[in-house]
């Protein structure tokens, strides 16, 4: 059975794939699979290589000889065959040793499964630089958020060291200390506006979009949690990771050559009719049968040998990239568990922390119990908590990528969205 069709209809699927409605990240997905240009080039790549697999394995055209004989003319270029007093019409066609075709076709389909793999392996690599850039740019929002707010406790902090400063409690010092920290908060806005717009310009590079036209960009970081089993996300990856299938089909056809390497020993076949005419009416006809004779075994010997060589090569590759993915995928899963207990902390203690000592320090310094100083340095403190809580979601959130490109699993629809922050 030919495969070639369902490898286009597969890769149809994939190139065309619609975004589910209201999710801008899968929306962004979709359109890096409709325009990103190296899945355009890989996609055109695979469709050759299925529409190839349909024509491998065909027989040869025919061949049609005509001989004209004992011409009763002498110029050679005034010749018909009326000239002839007889004409034979040499009909032939080549047969390959049965099994030699179907192997071949074989082998090419092997081939366009391979291909097809290749072009969900690198889909897979586009998406995972998508989700990078989409929860980077999430991250830097959340994170001028969060400093903007910042700000604004320093001016009301500011004000608060005014007051103070007014009734003799303390120093100018104060207030100039606050402004050069809403000055320092300036800067730190200006550089993370910075990076946000270059990671909005590396986005739109990966989804295909001119740098011009204009993109969704994230409200907020996924907050929501993936389960998943190791052992479990091992075994999908040996049996449908892209890349484990490309070097899969690439060593099935290996030793599909094997097979055919072993059919040159046998002779092709070439049969052919040859209807004969004379005096303008055909009264005969010519059988013909022919083989080669495949005598010189050393040719073929040598070519049995390399194929098996190359089939034994392409099945060592396979293993090493099956190893290769289970480690990636155990070591992926680790980070994503390592990542989780990482932001669990930050939510269930540091933040809540910091956030406390923060309140108690501003209350201590309108009550003259702290200096200015103290409080600047929780204000520093939760600061830095704050943007540091959203880079452990954005790190945990890039594992999760890593691991679903490690494994070849879409683990972002079953998503659990925890209460609290």
């Amino acid at each position: 059975m030919i495969l070639a069709p369902f490898i286009l209809v597969a890769i149809a699927l994939l190139i065309p794939a619609r975004a589910t409605a209201g999710d801008p990240l899968r929306e962004l997905l979709a359109t890096a699979r409709e325009r990103n240009p190296e899945l355009k080039a890989l996609s055109e790549r695979a469709r050759a290589a299925a529409h190839r697999a349909r024509a491998e394995g065909a027989l040869d055209d025919p061949t049609l000889k005509v001989e004209l004989e004992d011409l009763a003319t002498s110029d050679p270029l005034a010749v018909s065959t009326s000239d002839a007093m007889l004409t034979r019409y040499t009909i032939s066609q080549m047969f390959p040793f049965p099994g030699k075709r179907s192997l071949m076709r074989r082998m090419a389909e092997k081939d366009a499964l391979s291909a097809a793999s290749e072009l969900k392996a690198k889909a897979l690599d586009i998406e995972t630089g998508v989700k990078e850039a989409y929860y980077e740019i999430a991250y830097l929002k959340e994170s001028i958020q969060r400093t903007a707010e910042i700000k604004e406790l320093l001016s009301y902090m500011a004000k608060v060291a005014g007051t103070r400063y007014a009734t003799g409690q303390v120093s100018q010092q104060d207030v100039i200390k606050v402004n050069v920290e809403t000055t320092m908060l300036s800067n730190d806005l200006i550089t993370m506006e910075a990076e946000k717009a270059i990671a909005v310009s590396r986005l739109k590079s990966l989804i295909g979009l001119d740098q011009s036209e204009g993109v969704a960009e994230p409200s907020s970081l996924p907050k929501g949690r993936v389960e998943f089993s190791i052992d479990g996300l091992i075994r999908k990856a040996m049996e449908a990771n892209p890349e484990v299938r490309m070097v899969e089909y690439e060593a099935e056809a290996g030793e599909l050559g094997v097979d055919l390497a072993r059919k040159d020993y046998w002779p092709d076949i070439m049969v052919g009719v040859a209807p004969i005419q004379r005096d303008g009416s055909f009264d005969s006809y010519d059988l013909m049968f022919q083989v080669n004779l495949p005598i010189w075994r050393s040719k073929y010997d040598a070519r049995h040998e390399e194929a098996s060589a190359n089939a034994s090569a392409l099945r060592a590759r396979a293993q090493s990239m099956k190893n290769m993915k289970a480690f990636e995928v155990k070591e992926a899963a680790l980070m994503v568990e390592a990542a989780d207990r990482m932001r669990t902390l930050f939510e269930t203690s540091l933040v809540p922390q910091v956030e406390l000592a923060f309140e108690s320090a501003l209350k201590n310094y309108q009550s003259g119990r702290i200096d200015f100083l103290s409080l600047l340095d929780t204000e520093r403190d939760l600061k830095r908590t704050r943007i540091e809580y959203y880079r452990s979601l954005l790190e945990y959130n890039k594992r999760v990528s890593l691991l679903e490109r490690a494994s070849g699993e879409d683990l972002m629809a079953g998503r659990k969205t925890p209460e609290g922050r």
